[in-house]
């Protein structure tokens, strides 16, 4: 016999079964890491870092060109500024200023020329600095070298090593050992030695004495 309180209707659900399941939780487990295994690791890294092979991308460090000099500087009928190279010839032209081993001047002007030799034909400069100079039917402002060569040509102040002017002239003349060979013209002449034969409007005591009067002069015009 069947109970007649039975029902074919399923059961209701209670308050308890309403309630969402609890999630289950799983606890990882964790294993203890020693001083001595991070050294490990760590000395791993930096060998694996180490290996790895050099990166290919291009670096941005720029290395400076050599300035190159060049062998040979050629002025014909022009003008430049500036010429640096090892043996510069001006022609009928004209430059600032020059820095080589050998400068050749002919029927053309530098400003400064500062060289090993300079040779001047027909020509001019203005600061010549070198350890020859050798003028030729030319015109030199101011030369400093180690030994000079004047042949009928002008130089108003020259300091020099040894000279040697041949129908030249030079205004003011400071050097270890002139040597005129032949007539010559120079204004004052301040040399430990001259040979030769030279027409020197003043020695050095006349520069001496001129420059005492000089001084005398300008005082009293002070004074007035």
């Amino acid at each position: 016999m069947t109970d007649p309180t039975a029902s074919d209707v399923p059961n209701e659900p209670t308050e308890a079964d309403a309630r969402p399941p609890k999630p289950k939780v799983t606890r990882a487990r964790t294993s203890a890491t020693t001083k001595s295994d991070r050294t490990a690791a760590d000395a791993a890294a930096h060998a694996a870092a180490k290996a790895q092979p050099p990166s290919s991308a291009p670096t941005t460090d720029l290395v400076p060109a050599a300035t190159a000099i060049r062998e040979n500087v050629t002025i014909t009928n022009g003008g430049l500024d500036f010429a640096q190279a090892t043996n510069v010839t001006v022609t009928q032209g004209g430059i600032s200023r020059v820095e080589a081993t050998k400068v050749d001047v002919r029927q053309g002007g530098i400003a400064r020329a500062d060289a090993r030799d300079v040779s001047v034909s027909m020509g001019g400069i203005a600061l010549a600095k070198a350890d020859t100079v050798s003028t030729e039917m030319g015109g030199i402002a101011l030369s400093v070298a180690g030994e000079s060569t004047v042949t009928q040509s002008f130089v108003r102040t020259m300091f020099a090593k040894e000279v040697q002017v041949d129908q030249g002239a030079v205004w003011n003349l400071a050097a270890g050992k002139v040597t005129f060979q032949r007539r010559g013209l120079a204004g004052v002449v301040i040399a430990g030695k001259v040979d030769g034969e030279v027409r020197a409007l003043l020695d050095w005591r006349g520069a001496l004495a001129l420059g005492g009067v000089a001084a005398v002069l300008m005082a009293i015009a002070r004074r007035r």
